[in-house]
């Protein structure tokens, strides 16, 4: 059954189906970006794994981006599950994001094509920051400034989830930094930080208080 929430004005879909469509399209265009080797007729196989090798970067980034920009979705979706409303403060910090996640694949193709410059890693690393940086503004807003979260969802859990999404530009933060010693050092973290992310801690519901919003709407 839909929460009597769900419909409220303003809680739009329309956001959401804009945000689903840039991530498709950015996880469509990081994979276009692994180009199948092109050799000549009667190529040998050692000529073939040789060809393999070249394009390996392009393998290693296409999966660290792709598991960045699965975390960032799944944890968009999560949030849009127990948002009341949208205000235009969200609706910006919103499109922001999504400004940050569209530059992905372009700072994916600049890695692969040149893993040991200290520039493209840190171009990389700078565009994942500012994507985590907005979330966790945005994150800010809904969840503690502004109330925008489903009444049931505890202050504790909210607090709980916020000290652990805190974490994502300060990781990425460190990996910029981190590639004056090594370029190997943020390519680490960028591939860490995803994983780490998919033990996030889940939004804990008031049972109590969800009953009582289900008997008003009924009453109502």
């Amino acid at each position: 059954m839909a929460h009597p929430h769900a419909f409220l004005p303003g809680a739009s879909k329309r956001l959401e189906a804009l945000s689903d469509g840039v991530f498709a399209i950015v996880c469509t265009l990081l994979v276009l970006e692994i180009r199948v080797p092109e050799l000549e007729k009667g190529f040998s196989q050692e000529e073939l794994m040789h060809a393999m090798k070249e394009i390996l970067p392009s393998f290693i980034a296409f999966v660290f981006s792709f598991l960045n920009i699965l975390i960032f979705w799944v944890n968009h979706d999560a949030i849009n599950k127990v948002i009341v409303r949208y205000d235009i403060k969200t609706t910006y910090l919103n499109i922001i994001f999504l400004l940050f996640i569209s530059l992905i694949p372009f700072t994916t193709e600049f890695i692969s094509t040149y893993p040991e410059s200290f520039i493209a890693i840190t171009c990389y690393g700078f565009v994942l920051f500012s994507c985590s940086l907005v979330a966790v503004i945005m994150y800010h807003h809904l969840a503690l400034k502004a109330n925008l979260f489903l009444p049931e969802v505890t202050l504790h859990s909210r607090k709980k989830v916020m000290r652990q999404v805190i974490t994502g530009p300060l990781l990425f933060a460190i990996a910029i930094v981190g590639g004056l010693i090594s370029v190997y050092i943020p390519i680490v973290i960028y591939i860490v930080t995803p994983v780490s992310f998919m033990f996030l801690p889940q939004l804990d519901f008031d049972t109590k208080q969800e009953e009582k919003e289900k008997e008003k709407h009924h009453n109502a």
